[in-house]
Parts: structure tokens; sequence; C-alpha cells
């Protein structure tokens, strides 16, 4: 090894791949940091749901002996969020109705990581069924407070500097808020853009594989390689599927012009939380910007509901024998969850996915105007505790639309934790979203990591 594993700090995926180009870093090197790193914290913040050190230095050797970046993530270490499927390793989906599961086939995202030439270091902590019951991973800035929803093992991961790449999924809000809260990118897809073939399902309509990272070029990056059509996943085949070339970041050549929306729930925002967005928006406006507020139409009121119609009847559709032959170990919140699912009109569905059409040609419209719409990640700073994780409320209108968002993290509440506005972009454009987004990652400065010194889970914040 070129130097000692323990003096390498935290990499983003791109400044690790030019080391290895360098030669003056390993794919082993770097695995060993990252599993020195797991080993420190995820006692603490657990994380990891999976992860066997002994599969993950094989994985970084098999790098190490070929030539360096022969592949876009050429011994890139990445965690996987435990409701996709892979072959080599447990897939458990949450709940213990599934301990020890293991699957004979990969997931999409899983091959393309493996052709790309990514060390998959393991599997993420995930809530029941990415829907229930809230799972035991921690905030890593600090341990008292939730890191999110579904996907707050990813979200936790990348934010302690266990990964530099992570990957989840989105339902409601369950990549945009466990970014904010745990102070990183969250980087939800235009839907469609990412297969799902071998991820649990909760509502088709609804369902998005997401990224965290460290910067926006990681975003690309990844985006890049996972992004593209899939027989498996229907959904796949009406989107829009930019070249490798198109994921390059584009400088801006002037600043942008960005539609501002509080929406219909702007009261549920925390007093913080109103004061730290039109913060930002004044920053934005010192740098250039154009930012106009536009109210949506009253029709947009009834959006949540609408998700909820469709979130609730897709767990009763996809996960209904589990509840009937096993509901007595599922938690008290996910077969409520299925019993209003259970309930759903034929009617309430098919409104809720002619809102979600309506929507977002009305959307299209003022995207054809802005180059991005600025609106809150979350209701506020990151909740105290870990029963409750937050109101997936903001972030499920850019679900229920398919629009890409980003969580972009700007400042730290007073709380201690970070804070985070959302960024959405045109359906199909994701590159030019992250290109916005690297502009404003610019402007804030990078995500913030941990300081390392947990406080203790019996102390008081």
């Amino acid at each position: 090894m070129s130097h000692p594993v323990n003096a390498l700090p935290p990499l983003t995926a791109i400044d690790g791949l030019q080391a290895l180009e360098k030669r003056s870093l390993t794919a082993q090197e770097w695995a060993q940091y990252c599993l020195n790193c797991i080993q420190d914290q995820d006692p603490q913040i657990q994380a990891w749901e999976y992860c066997d050190p002994q599969q993950v230095l094989k994985q970084a050797s098999v790098c190490d002996q070929a030539s360096p970046l022969s592949a876009p993530l050429w011994g890139v270490p990445i965690g996987i969020k435990d409701i996709i499927a892979t072959a080599d390793m447990p897939t458990q989906w949450g709940t213990p109705l599934y301990a020890g599961q293991h699957l004979d086939f990969n997931a999409t995202v899983v091959e393309r990581l493996q052709a790309a030439g990514a060390v998959i270091v393991g599997k993420t902590v995930t809530t029941e069924y990415a829907s229930g019951a809230s799972a035991r991973t921690r905030n890593p800035h600090n341990l008292n407070h939730t890191p999110g929803a579904s996907s707050s093992g990813s979200a936790a991961a990348v934010a302690a500097g266990m990964v530099p790449l992570a990957i989840g999924t989105q339902t409601m809000g369950s990549v945009i808020r466990p970014a904010a809260y745990c102070g990183v990118l969250g980087y939800k897809p235009s839907f469609g853009l990412i297969s799902r073939f071998g991820i649990l399902p909760v509502s088709r309509d609804l369902d998005h594989v997401g990224i965290f990272a460290r910067c926006v070029a990681d975003l690309a990056l990844l985006g890049s390689v996972l992004a593209g059509a899939d027989p498996r996943d229907a959904d796949t085949w009406v989107a829009k599927y930019p070249n490798r070339a198109d994921w390059n970041l584009s400088p801006r050549t002037q600043p942008p012009k960005l539609a501002l929306i509080r929406g219909p729930f702007w009261n549920l925002v925390e007093p913080e939380g109103q004061e730290h967005l039109l913060q930002v928006v004044e920053q934005l406006k010192a740098a250039g910007a154009t930012i106009m507020e536009l109210d949506l139409p009253a029709d947009f009121s009834n959006y949540f509901t609408h998700v909820e119609t469709l979130a609730y009847s897709g767990l009763a559709v996809n996960h209904g024998k589990d509840y009937k032959e096993a509901g007595d170990r599922l938690s008290p919140k996910l077969s409520q969850l299925i019993e209003q699912g259970r309930s759903v009109a034929p009617l309430a569905y098919a409104a809720a996915r002619h809102a979600s059409h309506a929507y977002s040609q009305y959307l299209a419209q003022v995207l054809s105007q802005y180059d991005g719409i600025l609106t809150p990640a979350t209701t506020g700073i990151t909740p105290k505790g870990l029963d409750y994780t937050g109101n997936p409320v903001f972030c499920a209108l850019w679900t229920l639309t398919g629009l890409p968002a980003i969580a972009i993290p700007c400042g730290i509440g007073t709380n201690g934790l970070p804070m985070a506005v959302q960024l959405v972009g045109d359906r199909g454009r994701d590159s030019a979203l992250l290109s916005l987004a690297h502009w404003m990652v610019g402007l804030f400065g990078a995500p913030i990591l941990p300081s390392g010194m947990f406080i203790s889970a019996n102390t008081t914040s």
C-alpha cells in the first residue's frame, strides 16, 4: 500500500477516481478506509444492515489487478439500500419476516454497478418494507435525532464518510428528506430514468431510485451509470435517457431564473424553516439569480391526498399477502397503511392518476419559463428522536409528477443540525438540473461532515 489507510480523508468518488488513476491510491486502500470508518462509527450510527469486509476487499482486489479506470466506477465504494436485490448478500426488506433472505438474482442497478466496476460495500438499513416502522439508524450529526425515512441508512453512511456514494429509493420523500436531515446531497431523478427491477415495490406509480453523495459531480457520475431503459421495468421505456456525455456538468454563463414555490402546505413549515428558505432566496438574488414567487392553483392542495392514495393502495397490492398471512408480525403502522390501501375506492385511485397528469402538465408550463423551482425540502429542523422521521409533504408533489429533485444542504439550524432546500427541474432534463445544483453548491459550499464526536444517545440537546 502506498500510505497508511488511516491517513486518508473522506473522499468523493471523483477525487478517489483521480487518485486511482494517478496510482496514489489503490482500490483496496480505499475500501479498507471505508471499512475502518464503518468499524469505528457504525456501532453508534447503525447505518449498515450487512457488510462483509472480506467480500469488500475481494472486490477491491479484482479492481487493483486490472487496469485502473477501465470502467466509470472502477474501485468506487458504494452502499445499497436493503430493499435492492443482491445475489451475493441478504436482502431483508427491513422486516424480520425476511431476515436472512437470499435472492438468486441482482437488481438492474446492481448489474450496472458491477459492470461499471463499483465495489459494493454492503446493504444499508431501511425502514420496514421501506414504509412502516422506523429503523434503528441515527443521525451522524447528533445521535439523538432522526436521519429521516426509509433511505436513512444510505444517507447516514454517506454523511458519516463511510462511503462516497449510496443508493436509496423514494416513494414519498425518502431520498430528499434523509439527505436534508443528514446534510448530504440527495438526488431523485425523473420518473422512469432508472430501472426499479429487483427492488421491493411500494407503488409502481411513485417509486423512484435515488442517489446520495457529497458533491454534485458524484451524483452525475452515478446517474450516468444507472440511467437507461430496461425491459424488466416498463416505466423506463417512456423516459428520456441522456447520453453519457450529457451528464457532464455545464458551467453557467449567466445566473439562473428560478420560481419560488412555497406550496399549499407552507403553514406546516416551522418558523425557522420559513426564515431559512427566505434567507436562501436572498443569497441567490445577491449572486444574480432572478427569483419570482408563484402560487400553485387551488387544486394542488389535494396533491398529498392523491400521493397517499397511490402509495397505500400500492402497499396493499404488493404486500397484502404478507399482511393476510403474517399480519401479527408487521408493525401497527404498516398494518394501518395497508388497511388504508385496501379501502381505497377505484374512483379515488383514478382521480389520483388523473391529477398526477394534470399537475405535470401545469408544472411543465412553469418549467418552460424557469430554469428550476426552489421549494422547501422539509418542514424545518431535524426532529429529535427516532420514532418520527419527519413529514414528506414537501417532497411528495415532485414524486407524484415524476420531476427530478435535489436536496441541497445550505446552513445549520439552531439545533446544530444541517438544513437544506429543494431544487426541482423539468422532467427528463436531469442533466440541466444537476448543473444548476452544482452552481448553487458553489455558492453554499460543500456539505459539512460530522465532527465524529457523537453525542451519547442518553444525553439531551
